[in-house]
């Protein structure tokens, strides 16, 4: 009895000393990271939350929606489609569904030769309809945007559509050659300054019966972001919130689609604008991210860059879409925004920065 009870004080002894070692070295690692750290961490343990929890909605409701997940490839003879990033992934797949519709197309990617690999591929699977060049384009250097755009308008009077497809994910923070950080460049800042140039084709493109189209590839992912307007780089975090980001360039996008269809439509310029979410997609978007090593969980429950790209050929060409401008689709259906993309206000002030970090005076200066 003796011996058991020595046993028992002994044990709380030492549950008492490691507990306190425990507690001594929480406290010491929490003296030395501040309060804002540990808001940061919070904040961004409760987005990866929900990014988790969309994402499994988002594979359902792309299971149920399936059936409107579709589009026809009608005749777009003489017709110019502009994709960027379109060697690979959903871009890949956009631009074979637009050469089915024996349009020509103008491909933007990094490298000519992987853009060119591309266009022999699709021949090889039998498509023969269309044209099909390549241009070079990196989306994460705005003097690069307009040299391609140069390029553009050396060999074309007239783009009847244009898919702001390139687009990066949760990578690790990095500034490109313009100050920026590189997934709002990629995905929204340099889609806005390519859109600017192009504005003269697109307006030389579109009549009223059938107007240009400009689509931007977009995501569900704009549901969960805000505009860091006072810290567009997120400067001021102790650590990078790449989703944050992510999301934040995402939300552009749809804010951009939103404002500049009302724009249009002052000014009875013949182009229509929408926003697109292509599902959760089977593509190397994913190689920041610990799913890229699921290779067969994605197999089954993500789309394929085909299903993917269905949505954007889709409101691209289709005629249904025609009176639907500023619109926001998933699986070929009408879809709700995040009411942020609706603010004026918010509208407003991402324009005034866009035109700041792109140096223009107007958006409609190449007019």
């Amino acid at each position: 009895m003796t011996v058991l009870a020595l046993n028992r004080s002994e044990r709380s002894k030492m549950l008492i000393v490691f507990g306190s070692t425990l507690a001594l070295i929480a406290s010491i690692i929490a003296c030395t990271k501040s309060r804002k750290y540990w808001l940061e961490m919070g904040d961004e343990i409760m987005i990866s939350l929900k990014y988790q929890l969309m994402g499994m909605k988002e594979n359902i409701m792309d299971i149920v929606r399936a059936k409107y997940n579709k589009t026809d490839f009608p005749c777009k003879t003489g017709c110019v489609a502009v994709v960027t990033g379109g060697s690979r992934g959903i871009g890949a797949s956009v631009v074979k569904m637009l050469l089915q519709c024996d349009m020509d197309v103008i491909i933007g990617c990094r490298k000519i030769k992987n853009g060119e690999e591309t266009i022999k591929q699709i021949r090889e699977s039998g498509v023969t309809s269309g044209n099909a060049v390549v241009y070079e384009l990196d989306n994460s250097s705005l003097e690069c945007v307009k040299k391609f755009t140069n390029n553009i308008k050396e060999n074309y009077d007239k783009v009847h559509v244009l898919i702001n497809n390139a687009g990066i994910m949760f990578t690790p923070y990095g500034e490109t050659c313009d100050g920026f950080e590189q997934q709002w460049v990629v995905n929204y800042l340099s889609h806005f300054l390519l859109t600017a140039m192009l504005m003269p084709l697109l307006c030389n493109a579109g009549t009223f019966q059938n107007s240009a189209r400009i689509i931007n590839v977009s995501s569900c992912a704009h549901l969960l972001g805000v505009i860091n307007f006072d810290d567009i780089n997120y400067y001021k975090s102790k650590s990078f919130p790449t989703k944050m980001a992510y999301a934040q360039s995402k939300l552009a996008q749809v804010i951009f689609t939103r404002m500049f269809q009302k724009i249009f439509e002052k000014k009875e310029f013949p182009i229509k604008i929408y926003a697109v979410h292509p599902g959760i997609v089977n593509t190397d978007l994913f190689e920041h991210t610990s799913i890229q090593k699921l290779r067969l969980f994605k197999n089954i429950f993500f789309k394929s860059p085909e299903k993917g790209a269905t949505t954007t050929v889709y409101v691209a060409v289709n005629e249904e879409v025609e009176n639907h401008g500023g619109s926001y689709f998933s699986n070929c259906l009408e879809t709700a925004v995040n009411p942020i993309a609706n603010d004026v206000v918010i509208q407003e002030k991402l324009l005034h920065l866009s035109l700041e970090q792109t140096s223009l005076t107007d958006f409609f200066q190449y007019l």
